[in-house]
């Protein structure tokens, strides 16, 4: 709005704009917008993982609650089978019983098994135990036992999938090793038999479309690896691959059509419409440390040991196995774990956390000696002796691990 002045005590004659808001409004616009711009910010490093938007709210909500009494979680070292990230939650395999414990150390549920070799493989929030070698098997996620069954022979692995999709690998009379495909309502859907090799490792994909077989074999005194790509929708594989020399640890979805399979010599990518395999990464297998893959399958994260040299380096690739990040460590590491955000490198003192842009974003020094780590993005289970304790994934601290 104009407003024209024609005559002025300062004698100037002419036109000035008028502003429609009072200095007071100004004001409170300019602070609302500061806010806004700060919170964006806050917002995109917190994407990238710089600094966690929920960081201070994790802290604060255990404080209050006061659940850091619960820990360290007590176990028996001699039954305890394995552990694992469920989610968010921790799971538990002993000798009898599968357990569940919530983020805050408050047992969610416990389920007796009579599994003689009982084994554990999570798939995110879902996961199988299952009696290696016998017929029984159980899936759950974090809320309980979804459903108990039998196989119709014994079973060398097992995949439950995000859609309720599971898949048990077994051993048959007919064949070497045999995979059996069921719905979530517990229907055969999809069934093959593997002539010559046992099956390793399952994968199903998201929409549960999708099937992935590692197996593990020999020919002419060398090892070798066959993957299969299934459609449950079609008899034969749409892919099949076969890597000499390798010994096949994990297969994952990684990406759209990408299965990304971990081994001791190397990453290997297989795309359902490619004609060949792609090496992702080659090393020797005394050069290997150890592979994750981050829950959300998005990314993975191969970590190897250069000889004499003790370089350590860390290496993230995306799930179509392009080199995303790679960080070296002027520390000996121990184990390499992921979370949807953040990379975790267990050394002999310490803990440090990357992003993922290669950024180190915490530091936690503990006392005493750990196994493993069992991280998400907010907590990391440090798995010792006879206990599991806990720290935030997020600002340097440190935690006492002794007895």
């Amino acid at each position: 709005m104009k407003v024209k002045f024609t005559e002025l005590k300062s004698g100037y004659k002419g036109e000035r704009r008028v502003s429609r808001l009072s200095a007071k409004t100004r004001s409170k616009a300019i602070i609302v917008g500061v806010l806004v711009a700060v919170f964006v910010f806050v917002y995109i490093l917190s994407s990238v993982g710089v600094i966690p938007l929920n960081a201070l709210l994790v802290k604060a909500k255990v404080a209050l609650s006061g659940n850091d009494e619960r820990f360290p979680l007590l176990i028996n070292t001699e039954s305890t089978m394995c552990s694992d990230v469920l989610g968010d939650s921790l799971v538990l395999l002993t000798t009898e019983n599968v357990a569940v414990y919530s983020p805050n150390g408050k047992m969610s549920f416990a389920q007796p098994h009579m599994f003689s070799k009982p084994g554990l493989s999570v798939n995110g929030n879902k996961a199988v135990v299952f009696d290696r070698g016998g017929t029984g098997f159980m899936l759950i996620d974090d809320d309980g036992v979804v459903y108990e069954g039998k196989a119709d022979n014994t079973i060398i692995s097992a995949e439950y999938g995000k859609n309720g999709t599971y898949a048990l690998g077994t051993r048959v009379e007919s064949a070497t090793s045999a995979l059996t495909v069921y719905n979530k309502n517990h229907k055969t859907i999809f069934q093959w038999n593997c002539a010559y090799e046992n099956i390793v490792s399952v994968c199903i994909s998201d929409n549960g479309k999708y099937i992935g077989v590692a197996a593990l074999g020999a020919k002419n005194g060398d090892l070798l690896t066959n993957i299969q790509y299934f459609g449950v929708d079609y008899k034969e594989p749409l892919n099949t691959q076969t890597i000499t020399g390798a010994v096949p640890f994990d297969l994952e979805f990684t990406g759209y059509n990408t299965m990304t399979l971990l081994t001791d010599v190397g990453l290997y990518t297989v795309n359902r419409k490619d004609k060949k395999y792609v090496e992702t990464l080659k090393y020797y297998s005394s050069e290997f440390n150890s592979c994750d893959v981050s829950e959300n399958g998005k990314y993975l994260v191969c970590l190897a040991k250069y000889g004499s040299e003790n370089v350590f380096e860390i290496q993230l690739f995306n799930g179509k196995g392009k080199l995303k990040t790679t960080i070296q460590a002027d520390f000996p590491i121990k184990d390499v774990c992921m979370s949807e955000k953040y990379i975790f490198a267990l050394s002999e003192k310490a803990i440090t956390v990357y992003n993922y842009s290669g950024n180190a974003v915490s530091k936690i020094d503990y006392k005493g000696e750990t196994y493993s780590i069992l991280p998400t993005d907010d907590f990391i289970f440090i798995y010792s002796l006879d206990k599991i304790s806990r720290c935030f994934s997020y600002g340097d601290s440190t935690i006492e691990l002794s007895s």
